[in-house]
C-alpha cells in the first residue's frame, strides 16, 4: 500500500472515531435532573381525559404526579428502569414498565417511557426515529415506535425546552402543554 493511501486511510479513521466520540459526550446535570409542571389531554377511541401534570426527573427515578382540578383524582407514579409504582387511593401496582402500567391501569396506551426523552426534543435513545428540524434549527417532529411527535412550541431560553407537544399513534393521542420547567442542579 503506497504511503499517500495510508495516509488518507489514517486521515478518515480519525475524522471518524472523532466524530463517534462526540456522540458520546456525558448528559448535562439539566438533562439528567429535571421537572416540569403542565396540562395532557389524552384521547382514544372510546374516550378522552385532561389532567394536571408535575413530573419530577432524577437521573433514571422519576415521580410523576397527575390529577385533576383542584388535586381530585390524584395518580402518583414512581419508579426507575427496573420497577414502576402506580399509586391512586388504596390501590397500589407495580410493573417492569411505565407503558404497561398504564396500559393495565387504564386502558390508555401513552408512551410515558418515551415521554421523559420527547419532551425534551429527544428520541428515545437504542430505537429507530426520523426527526425534522424547524427554521430555528430545532426539532419540530419525532417518528419514533408507530408515534408521530410535533413540538409546536419552545420556550425560549438559551436551552430550549419544548412548550407544546403532541403525539398521536393510530389509535391513541395526546397533547401536553409545559407551564414550567426546572433543571434541577445538584452542589458540586
Amino acid at each position: 500500500m503506497n504511503s499517500r493511501l495510508r495516509l488518507l486511510i489514517m486521515a478518515a479513521t480519525m475524522l471518524l472515531l472523532s466524530a463517534c466520540s462526540t456522540f458520546r459526550t456525558q448528559p448535562t446535570p439539566a438533562d439528567l435532573d429535571w421537572s416540569f409542571t403542565g396540562k395532557m389531554a389524552i384521547r382514544n377511541e372510546t374516550e378522552a381525559q385532561s389532567f394536571n401534570v408535575d413530573w419530577l426527573q432524577m437521573g433514571e427515578t422519576f415521580q410523576i404526579r397527575l390529577y385533576g382540578p383542584l388535586g381530585q383524582g390524584e395518580v402518583i407514579i414512581k419508579g426507575n428502569p427496573q420497577q414502576v409504582t402506580l399509586i391512586k387511593g388504596d390501590q397500589r401496582l407495580e410493573s417492569h414498565s411505565l407503558n404497561g402500567l398504564l396500559y393495565e391501569s387504564t386502558g390508555m396506551d401513552l408512551p410515558l417511557d418515551h415521554l421523559q426523552y420527547w419532551v425534551r426534543a429527544k428520541p428515545m435513545p437504542f430505537e429507530t426515529h426520523l426527526a425534522n428540524l424547524n427554521d430555528s434549527g430545532q426539532v419540530s417532529q419525532i417518528d419514533q415506535s408507530g408515534w408521530t411527535v410535533i413540538i409546536s412550541d419552545y420556550f425560549d431560553e438559551t436551552t430550549p425546552r419544548p412548550r407544546k407537544l403532541s403525539f398521536a399513534n393510530q389509535r391513541d393521542s395526546g397533547k401536553l402543554v409545559i407551564r414550567e420547567w426546572n433543571a434541577l442542579t445538584t452542589p458540586e
